[in-house]
């Protein structure tokens, strides 16, 4: 029970000296924090605004139509079902910047300043910069009338680091050339500041600029909607280049999708013109056998063998273009090369797995270059699509080869029936016979170019309908407020930082500092009876004493305080002999024990004070008298001691000096002399005080201590170190010092503290007289 209660009196005691330390250095941590203050209130006013627009898209919409209703291979296998994490690398990837900077200026940047901080004009600048030359570099633009400006550079570097400046007037319109740049500057309204910057980027680097800004997240993990947004310093610019960047997004969609239609209608264009030479040809072939030969039409049996063989050659000249069509596909997609302009559009097939493959195929090698313009091999998706590439020629060599088996079987059975009926053909007349290849040529060009121009029709309409999966939901709102910076919280930030480094600095000077602040520190690191607290003392004028001078004052207060605590550790002694000491000079021990004798005084004792610290003498100041002959001349022999005994003009009051300083203070003090003097003024005295030299500088201290029955050994506030407390420690560790108590001075006044033996006042309990 005991030790809990000590754990929880040492708890009270730690955290009273962790307030008590932030108290002492409040003003410190103030200052600290009014730093941090206004250093972060002037980063949040000079921090640039920076505005975000969003626009949201939806991804592959396409599939909820009829692809939802196909099977599951094909749905497996077709690009309709969108990966949103490439979709979102696609919306960053440089080159969609770079589109929608097309539309949107981001290299062009006009400043000016308004009250203290610089600001973006976008589209409200006065005047406009083309240049050609000289990207990069930052000008000074100060109008100086209608016709005319001054164009300035302070400091530039060139290619070769060598350091260039500038500065001229020029009209406007007018080309401004020089080794470093090349520019023209166009008036568009009527300037309204006088000075302003600006700032031209390379235009090929508008997408790297640009693409800085964009964002794209997933709205939620199982939706197809995508969220593009745009950071900018300029409210207008983030929402026109977040619509700008969607657009692209979308156009590059349509793009995709219209290329196969556009290699399909070139096919058919080069086919066409060919099937077309054929036949013209085939059709006046016919009509110049007709007029020599005068046949003009066919036997039931010839008509019908020449149309099934017409038919059949028609079936086969498609085949051959099929097969054509295989075998340069094949190589392709053995090769790899000319993957993206692939078509299977023109292949009449009944498996539509193929085209879904090459589909597929195309859009994954398209979203892989994309990637590759800002990522490596190694990134991830990469990684993830080169397998996907992998499988997917795998797949489509598979189902070619098929393709191709399945056409030569077709065309190698159209072939035999073909030679079956030219068999027959061939029993009929010459002429007829004649007339009927020339027919059927003329058919078999005339069903190829029909279907020519059928299937031209198709690709055509497929194009002019061709729409892309995904589709824009919500365009960009102009932004009406910054996100960033968060100006508040940067101030509220930046005075916790203040008070939080202020109170480290405090903690940290007050760890560095070994000087002995409160009572506490001494009580908690002796054992040792502390017999008074004296708060601070004005220095008054010489031969003035605070106790006299000021007996109602919480100083006086604290030496009857002393005084009884003293009287109480030698009650049964007639005449009390005391010595104070210190560790070192400036403790105030004299000042100590002047007020102690004064106060002793005061009680009706009769009082001696002894000066015995016989190297640094400032008793006599003290009281404002002559030193002349003192305890020195005595212990030597050369005066008496009624000589070296001097009255104060205070009532049981005496002193004796130190007398002319000796070369052998600590011989003098350690003689036989010195008890025979002591012995002498106990039976004249009540209350002899002893001022000794510092203990921890020479060891007369030690000596002196020796005889007295209380000794006092005085620390001073912000004076004393707390390694003193240490020393004396091992001083009565070593010697067994009589009465030994302590005495703290000079405390501040604000501080909570009580006397020695549970006696606790405050300071100031009477008023300080006025003076």
């Amino acid at each position: 029970m005991t030790s809990n209660l000590h754990r929880v009196e040492e708890d009270e005691i730690d955290i009273r000296e962790i307030f008590s330390t932030i108290y002492r250095y409040k003003m410190m941590i103030i200052l600290f924090v009014l730093l941090a203050g206004i250093i972060s209130s002037y980063i949040a006013y000079f921090k640039p605004n920076v505005y975000q627009a969003s626009a949201t898209v939806e991804v592959g919409i396409e599939r909820y139509g009829y692809a939802a209703r196909q099977d599951m291979l094909s749905m497996a296998m077709s690009g309709d079902a969108a990966n949103a994490e490439t979709e979102i690398e696609i919306i960053r990837s440089r080159f969609l910047s770079q589109k929608a900077a097309e539309e949107v200026d981001v290299t062009h940047r006009y400043y000016t300043t308004r009250r203290f901080k610089e600001v973006e004009l976008y589209k409200a600048s006065p005047f406009q910069v083309g240049m050609l030359r000289g990207y990069g570099i930052s000008f000074d633009f100060y109008p100086v009338d209608e016709k005319s400006y001054r164009l300035v550079v302070e400091e530039a570097l060139d290619e070769n680091g060598a350091e260039w400046s500038y500065d001229e007037v020029h009209e406007y319109g007018k080309e401004v050339s020089t080794e470093h740049f090349h520019l023209n500057i166009v008036r568009t309204k009527e300037a309204t500041e006088s000075k302003y910057r600006f700032v031209v980027y390379d235009p090929k680097e508008s997408g790297l600029i640009a693409r800085g800004g964009v964002s794209v997240q997933q709205l939620s993990k199982y939706s197809n909607i995508l969220q593009i947004s745009y950071e900018d310093n300029v409210a207008l610019r983030a929402q026109e280049f977040a619509d700008a960047l969607a657009r692209a997004y979308i156009r590059q969609n349509i793009e995709n999708k219209t290329q196969e239609a556009e290699r399909k209608l070139e096919f058919i264009e080069e086919q066409l013109k060919y099937i077309t030479e054929n036949l013209k040809s085939s059709a006046l072939k016919l009509e110049e056998f007709k007029r020599s030969s005068q046949t003009v039409e066919l036997s039931a049996k010839a008509q019908k063998t020449i149309e099934q063989i017409s038919d059949y050659e028609s079936q086969l000249s498609v085949i051959g273009i099929q097969e054509e069509l295989l075998n340069t596909l094949y190589g392709q997609i053995k090769t790899g090369q000319g993957l993206e302009n692939i078509s299977v559009a023109n292949l009449s097939l009944s498996d539509p797995s193929l085209s879904a493959m090459i589909k597929k195929l195309q859009d994954s090698i398209i979203e892989k270059k994309l990637l590759r313009e800002d990522y490596t091999e190694m990134y991830p998706e990469v990684v993830k699509l080169t397998k996907m590439i992998a499988e997917l020629k795998k797949g489509i060599t598979s189902t070619i080869k098929n393709l191709m088996q399945s056409t030569k079987e077709k065309r190698e059975l159209l072939e035999h029936s073909i030679s079956k009926y030219r068999a027959t053909l061939e029993q009929l007349p010459a002429d007829e016979r004649m007339f009927g290849q020339l027919q059927r040529k003329f058919v078999v060009n005339e069903k190829i170019y029909s279907y020519l121009l059928e299937k031209r029709s198709e690709t055509e309409m497929i194009k002019a309908a061709t729409v892309s999966n995904n589709r824009v939901i919500d365009h960009a709102l102009y932004p009406v407020a910054p996100i960033k910076p968060k100006r508040k919280l940067i101030v509220l930030v930046g005075l916790i930082l203040g008070m939080i480094v202020g109170v480290a600095v405090a903690f940290m000077r007050e760890f560095l500092d070994d000087r002995i602040k409160e009572e506490e520190e001494i009580t908690k690191r002796t054992s040792l009876p502390l017999l008074g607290n004296i708060p601070h003392i004005k220095e008054g004028k010489a031969g003035e004493i605070k106790v006299f001078s000021s007996p109602k004052s919480g100083a006086s207060e604290a030496f009857r305080n002393l005084r009884t605590n003293l009287q109480f550790m030698a009650y049964e002694k007639e005449s009390l002999m005391i010595a104070t000491t210190s560790t070192i000079s400036g403790e105030g021990k004299t000042t100590v024990s002047i007020n102690l004798g004064a106060i002793m005084s005061m009680a009706g004792k009769k009082t001696i004070i002894l000066n015995l610290d016989m190297r640094k003498p400032t008793l006599h100041e003290r009281f404002g008298i002559e030193p002349g002959k003192g305890l020195s001349s005595l212990l030597a022999g050369r005066a008496m001691l009624k000589d070296v005994i001097q009255h104060t003009q205070y009532e049981n009051l005496d002193v004796i000096t130190s007398g002319p300083i000796p070369p052998n203070p600590s011989e003098l003090i350690q003689g036989q002399m010195m008890g025979k003097v002591l012995e002498k003024l106990k039976e004249v005295y009540d209350v002899i005080i002893l001022d000794t030299p510092p203990i921890g500088l020479v060891t007369d201290a030690r000596t002196l201590m020796n005889y007295a029955d209380i000794s006092l050994y005085v620390f001073r506030a912000n004076v004393s170190k707390k390694v003193f407390i240490k020393h004396l420690e091992k001083i009565t560790e070593l010697h067994e010092v009589p009465g030994l108590g302590l005495v703290f001075n000079d405390m501040q006044s604000e501080a909570g503290y009580g006397y020695g033996y549970g006696y606790g006042y405050g300071y100031g309990y009477y008023e300080e007289e006025q003076k």
